[in-house]
């Protein structure tokens, strides 16, 4: 049950930072690497902002971070910035920028973090710390609360035509670059959502968004762009990958295995007969039709 309640509080952590690097990559075609440093902007701020309540502490994170992002999407990733290569060197500046703006500010020093839920709960006879069940709750409320607002709402139809076809959707009165900008700061805030949340349960310091950035990446690559409900699943087959490696094997070890794994299963994805086997599949369990 240890096991299963890490793997449920680490896909709480990656589901969040990965389906806001979903979102902006569906609307504007940018892998923000800056999303992990998002995190620790989070976590900062719930570390440094002592004197409000845990809640406020994590919505005043949003605030204060929203028009930044906006900024950054409005300024830095329209125009001749805008492709591929040029977009993910702006992001990955912006993301140097904040921790060396945190490191100046704060210093190297890991920080810690006063859970605003103490205590201990047993599900099914094990004992694991109560916050770490909450945050793991209120990020899968907070991912099926974006996924619903992507798949039953107006914006979120929007959002979906942008990712398909920005022309067409256009044509058909859609502005691409609202939605763009939008995707872009809520998919930002998503990741200062985590980095708050999460953060009496992480070591507080500049470089700690740097550490989630490969498994994001990862999870983000098996996924389909625009399909938001695939980043969820991958960042919980990612989170589940790495528990199960580091409960059988030493942690070095299991994090040389977690990287060969994933850039094998990466590997293999990308063969077209891999792609078929889902069709293939579908087709042999379907029942024969009478002639």
């Amino acid at each position: 049950m240890d096991v299963l309640i890490a793997i449920f509080s680490l896909a709480g952590l990656y589901g969040l930072v990965t389906v806001g690097l979903a979102v902006i990559f569906a609307a504007t075609r940018v892998v923000n690497l800056a999303q992990g440093d998002l995190v620790m902007v989070g976590a900062y701020a719930t570390a440094m902002v002592t004197a409000a309540p845990f809640g406020w502490r994590i919505a005043l994170a949003l605030v204060a971070c929203a028009v930044p992002l906006l900024l950054t999407e409005r300024l830095l990733l329209r125009g001749p910035l805008a492709d591929g290569l040029a977009t993910m060197l702006v992001t990955w500046g912006v993301g140097m920028a904040l921790r060396q703006a945190a490191e100046s500010a704060f210093t190297a020093n890991t920080r810690s973090v006063d859970a605003p839920v103490s205590g201990s709960l047993s599900v099914f006879g094990d004992s694991s710390p109560a916050y770490r069940l909450v945050a793991a709750a209120i990020a899968v409320v907070v991912i099926a609360a974006v996924l619903v607002a992507a798949y039953r709402t107006s914006w979120g139809l929007r959002l979906r035509a942008v990712a398909d076809n920005p022309a067409m959707a256009a044509l058909l009165g859609t502005d691409p670059r609202r939605v763009r900008a939008a995707a872009f700061v809520l998919g930002g805030l998503l990741a200062v959502i985590a980095g708050g949340l999460y953060s009496p349960l992480l070591a507080v310091q500049p470089s700690m968004g740097f550490a989630l950035l490969v498994p994001v990446f990862f999870g983000l690559l098996f996924s389909r762009p625009g399909a938001l409900g695939t980043a969820a699943a991958a960042a919980l087959g990612i989170a589940a990958l790495q528990v199960l490696l580091r409960t059988w094997f030493t942690d070095v070890l299991a994090e040389a295995l977690f990287y060969l794994l994933v850039i094998a299963i990466a590997a293999l994805r990308s063969r077209s007969w891999i792609r078929r086997i889902p069709s293939w599949l579908t087709r042999a369990l379907a029942p024969s039709r009478a002639s």
